[in-house]
């Protein structure tokens, strides 16, 4: 799809920055933004492709979270759309826009679906509800805005045949649909344009600011595509949008951040030891420039286990399972570093723990581990932890709970 930007919108930049190696708890650095680097362009559009304004539109349809769902996004399905399919009805529930730090946008999760269409639907029906949406910021890990929204879905026309003004492309069966995401407000209407068996043909937007700063995509070729077969799971749990590990990237602080300060008194929704402090080493290994040192004897700390902990309880739905993951970097062979569930002691019932243990050293590593949770299981605490001889530093960041059954 050929892809028109709103003029001050599109951004050609890519990250750039070397990674360094941690190697002491602390060291002093000068201020920095919130969110480093240069900001990366709209990746939904063609991953892979970014030399071109091209976007794709790729749609997916399986059993996620025990449910049958639709996802229209990018191709490798790492940033899409939410549908539920659940009988004669298929449900919005949001908008997913990645895991990354520096690679995603604000993703939207709303605490119930809004009905996006039924079957039984004709030109001129319209669906609409007010729903209440979340802003979640994939940096800073947490929601940064919840509103009541009137969200509308009209069916507008079906065209026997209908060719597209700009690529000249004529249609058979097309069906035009506008979508307001605060109705009435005209700037948030979007016009689809979706062909028989080839989804979005054309799409329009009104609103300057929105995250993609596309302004409009009109389809000039197809291709055969054959989907991944695991989409991307969202870092929060869709359907239940307060499952979710708070500041996971280590970004949002109570105090102004002090290389050396320690988890408890400066790293929003943590508590750990002493020896637990916020650190910018390593310089920024991809996943945030903040990380969590957890200090052993040969660097600045003693030769005592040390911990953190997620301050508040994660809820979460009983009997499900989830996965627990995060980088680790371990300094000492003989110490041991992992991430767990906190050892299965969650609010309602315990279960079996897991851990995901760190294998190498000086080298981070991105590690998982999973769990079921108990049958009256209402909330957990996930943590990371350094024991064994503990005799070198260790490291932790991006730490993400993950709901997979």
């Amino acid at each position: 799809m050929t892809t028109i930007f709103w003029p001050a919108a599109k951004s050609t930049k890519d990250r750039t920055g070397a990674s360094r190696t941690p190697r002491v708890a602390v060291r002093r650095s000068g201020r920095r933004s919130p969110y480093p680097g240069p900001r990366m362009p709209f990746p939904l559009l063609a991953p892979g492709k970014m030399g071109r304004e091209v976007g794709e539109h790729s749609f997916w349809r399986g059993s996620l979270w025990g449910r049958t769902v639709a996802l229209q996004g990018d191709s490798s399905v790492t940033k899409f759309d939410l549908f539920e399919l659940a009988g004669s009805q298929l449900l919005y529930w949001g908008t997913f826009r990645g895991n990354g730090y520096y690679e995603s946008e604000e993703s939207h999760s709303f605490s119930s679906p809004f009905v996006w269409m039924d079957r039984w639907m004709d030109v001129g029906d319209f669906k609409q509800q007010q729903i209440t949406d979340s802003v979640f910021d994939p940096r800073l890990r947490r929601v940064t805005g919840s509103a009541e929204q009137t969200l509308r879905v009209e069916i507008v026309a079906r065209h026997d045949a209908w060719r597209d003004p700009d690529s000249r492309i004529q249609y058979a069966d097309v069906l035009e649909v506008h979508y307001w995401g605060r109705y009435p407000e005209p700037t948030s209407r979007e016009v689809y344009h979706l062909g028989r068996g080839l989804g979005t043909i054309r799409f329009e937007s009104f609103n300057s600011q929105e995250p993609s700063g596309v302004h409009l995509q009109f389809a000039e070729s197809f291709e055969p595509f054959s989907p991944t077969d695991s989409p991307a799971l969202p870092w929060f749990d869709p359907f239940q949008n307060a499952t979710y590990v708070g500041n996971g990237f280590c970004e949002d602080f109570l105090l102004p951040p002090v290389p050396g300060g320690t988890v408890t008194a400066h790293l929003r929704g943590w508590s750990g030891t002493d020896d637990a402090v916020i650190t910018t080493d390593g310089g920024d290994e991809g996943t945030s420039p903040w990380k969590i040192a957890l200090r052993g004897s040969t660097g600045g700390g003693d030769s005592t286990a040390d911990f953190v902990v997620t301050s508040d309880w994660i809820p979460v739905t009983p009997g499900q399972r989830y996965r627990l993951s995060g980088s680790l970097w371990r300094v000492s062979a003989a110490d041991n570093v992992y991430l767990d569930f906190n050892d299965g002691a969650g609010q309602g019932g315990s279960f079996e723990d897991a851990q995901a243990m760190a294998a190498s050293t000086e080298v981070w590593e991105r590690v998982a581990a999973e769990a079921t949770v108990g049958p009256a299981t209402t909330a957990i605490k996930v943590r990371c932890v350094r024991d064994g001889a503990n005799r070198g530093n260790a490291y932790c960041d991006g730490i993400t709970l993950q709901r997979v059954g």
